[in-house]
């Protein structure tokens, strides 16, 4: 399936601190019937101190929002059991919550209809930037008074142990005390993973991060440097799946 996402890093830091009781976070619902592609969204939107909920199915979001506290919706127009525009007329009924469209079309008739003639707020085109869609969110939730809580950086100030450990001078990396068995560009794309985890990265940044990567190298060289870093983490730590694979988005080191 050809990714649906513009090809970038996207720096989303994990949020593990409790959120403070007297804040509600921002409750953001997602239409989109690529279960996948949903999820991701979600993922993205949670570690900006968001709450996400994700629905493959357009009346199975209707009745949600019937029913439940949300804040705004971004609604894919190509949904399997209703038309998103359709969808949209039915929210509009009874509802002006801020809704931003998803869609692959960019024919000027559908985004007009959509922002003028149903009543959409914004709308984004396929293939699309995680960190804008999330931009917009933002912009639309401050018309409304309702923004996410800032992001805490979950990896200072911890009393943890470290899980993974840096040798710079020996160009090696250590979990839990042994050293991984790495070439020089696995060594690099691990390195920029720890120094930077609970983030998502794409590809082509990954392969940015290489430097003196080979002429012809691809999505596919990540992939499989991405492979072999799994395997020498799995031969010390076999219980724990420290990568993370984010479909069309790129991966994260999950600490």
């Amino acid at each position: 399936m050809k990714s649906i996402f513009i090809n970038e890093f996207m720096n989303y830091n994990i949020n593990t601190q409790e959120q403070d009781t007297e804040h509600t976070m921002p409750n953001i619902l997602v239409v989109e019937d690529d279960k996948a592609i949903c999820e991701s969204i979600a993922f993205a939107l949670e570690n900006e101190s968001f709450e996400a909920q994700c629905f493959e199915m357009g009346l199975d979001a209707l009745d949600y929002l019937n029913n439940n506290d949300v804040d705004l919706v971004v609604l894919d127009i190509g949904l399997p059991d209703i038309s998103g525009f359709d969808l949209l007329r039915k929210i509009r009924k009874n509802s002006d919550i801020p809704v931003i469209i998803l869609t692959a079309r960019d024919d000027d008739a559908d985004i007009v209809l959509g922002l003028e003639g149903l009543g959409a707020d914004d709308y984004v085109t396929k293939p699309f930037s995680v960190r804008v869609l999330i931009s917009r969110i933002r912009a639309q939730l401050r018309h409304t008074n309702k923004q996410a809580s800032p992001v805490v950086d979950s990896t200072t100030g911890s009393d943890q142990p470290q899980v993974f450990k840096i040798n710079k001078d020996l160009n090696q990396i250590l979990l839990h005390d042994q050293a991984i068995d790495l070439t020089k560009a696995e060594c690099k794309i691990l390195l920029h993973l720890v120094e930077n985890p609970n983030r998502i990265h794409s590809k082509e940044h990954l392969l940015n991060v290489m430097h003196d990567r080979p002429t012809g190298s691809s999505d596919s060289t990540i992939v499989t440097h991405i492979r072999h870093i799994r395997v020498a983490l799995n031969k010390i730590d076999s219980d724990n799946e420290y990568i993370k694979n984010h479909r069309g988005l790129g991966y994260s080191l999950v600490i």
